[in-house]
């Protein structure tokens, strides 16, 4: 449905939205936005809304990188527009408030490189030059803290019982301790069209994960899963509660993941990773995926907490490797029936952009299929990694690999692929340069 009829249909239907929020989505998974009245919606879809061109590639933390300032420190407007099908009620808000999507154009109106959408448009645009479609499904980690404490502190349960501490992976007795928040997330994702399939008691203390429901719409599926972050977080929030999708929060438990299950239709929505020639396929696209992890880690890891996640003690993915139902390994292949077979990729934080990082992943499966890569012999199901030729180890070392790549730029794009690795190295610089509690705590006094 075009944006204008979409709005006018969603007026009618909730005349008492008073505000709408506009979201645009940066190369570091957050949105930024502005709130306007619900009066302006009809305007929005005729002429847009102008963000300043380096809103798409801020730091993490929302500044423009110094790298940046010679070439974009004038920071010029870039006109967004509406993304159909994106306009949706905001179910936590105090008043009656809207929400929807928006991508970036260029000043000749042609897609912004450096919107995140753009770039995973321009990897899907193989995918359908070949008569073929991406299928994902995107899992997340996440904890719950007790709002305002740093370290954090796991929380209590609300309904007044003893914490258990420990992993409790599973255990449906710590999930209903939290049941009523629970339900308030499943609910707030329904009422903003999100498909969510699974909550579960995750294996860190007050780690919970949720999944989404796959789908053919790969844009859509990484905007629904920012709007899902977006939606956990608020109502944790509104339960004075930080639900925190940092990849590493603390040093004794495990770390924050996404996991994307991906396969491949034909033209004839068949999956070409079913039958014995599928079979092959299958490996050639995990081929390209374990050929290019190495480039593609300053993306699966975008900053220096990604780091902290990639310890083989907590089941971080460290080496690029691939086998059946083994969830050490990066590529796993799960459980399914032929018509379903795919491949689960595991490398990446819960703290990523997931436009990106589906880029990333279907540029490297895209790779394999085109290159027919061979991954090598798979590991068994309960087999021991060898931790040889391991992914890069620090933030500095993926950029400088990401920097001497070759494939990442040809499917990303080479002016993307360079911006995004002059913001990053800045942001790099600046955390490096800033002294901790633990640069105190191991040298202050001894040295």
């Amino acid at each position: 449905m075009p944006v204008d009829k979409e709005i006018e249909a969603f007026l009618k239907a909730h005349p008492d939205v008073e505000t709408v929020e506009v979201l645009l989505a940066d190369m570091n998974g957050i949105f930024r936005g502005k709130q306007m009245p619900v009066s302006g919606l009809k305007k929005l879809a005729k002429n847009g809304v102008p963000f300043p061109i380096t809103t798409t590639f801020l730091t993490t933390n929302g500044a423009n990188a110094e790298s940046i300032l010679d070439d974009y420190g004038s920071d010029p407007d870039r006109i967004c527009m509406p993304v159909e099908g994106t306009l949706r009620i905001v179910p936590w808000a105090v008043r009656p408030t809207a929400q929807i999507l928006v991508t970036m154009q260029d000043s000749d109106g042609t897609p912004f490189f450096m919107d995140p959408r753009t770039v995973l448009k321009r990897v899907l645009a193989k995918y359908s030059g070949q008569g073929l479609r991406p299928v994902i499904a995107l899992e997340y980690e996440f904890f719950l803290f007790e709002a305002g404490t740093v370290p954090p502190q796991p929380v209590a349960p609300p309904n007044g019982m003893a914490p258990a501490n420990g992993a409790n992976c599973y255990n449906m007795d710590v999930f209903y301790d939290f049941e009523g928040l629970m339900q308030e997330i499943e609910e707030g994702c329904r009422e903003q069209g999100l498909d969510v399939i699974g909550l579960v008691c995750e294996y860190g203390n007050g780690q919970f994960e949720v999944n989404l429901q796959h789908t053919s719409d790969v844009e859509k599926a990484c905007d629904d899963a920012l709007l899902l972050k977006r939606a956990v977080k608020a109502v944790a929030l509104k339960h004075g509660l930080l639900a925190s999708f940092m990849a590493k929060p603390t040093f004794d438990e495990v770390g924050n993941g996404l996991h994307a299950h991906v396969s491949v239709l034909d033209e004839n929505g068949q999956n070409i990773f079913s039958g014995e020639e599928g079979e092959a396929r299958l490996k050639n696209a995990v081929g390209g995926l374990l050929d290019t992890m190495p480039e593609a880690t300053a993306f699966f890891a975008p900053n220096a907490n990604s780091y902290r996640r990639f310890d083989p003690e907590w089941f971080a993915p460290v080496v690029p490797n691939w086998g059946e139902n083994n969830r050490r390994l990066s590529v796993r292949l799960p459980l399914s029936d032929d018509a379903n077979r795919r491949f689960e990729h595991r490398v990446c934080g819960a703290d990523v952009c997931p436009h990106l990082v589906v880029a990333a992943i279907l540029a490297g499966a895209f790779h394999g299929l085109d290159a027919k890569c061979d991954p090598g012999e798979p590991l068994g199901e309960f087999d021991l990694v060898d931790f040889a030729g391991v992914l890069p180890p620090r933030w500095r070392i993926a950029l400088d690999v990401l920097e001497k790549s070759e494939v990442m730029p040809a499917y990303l794009g080479k002016e993307f692929v360079e911006l995004y690795l002059s913001v990053r190295r800045s942001e790099e610089e600046d955390f490096h340069r800033q002294i901790s509690a633990a640069d105190y705590e191991q040298y202050l006094r001894i040295i």
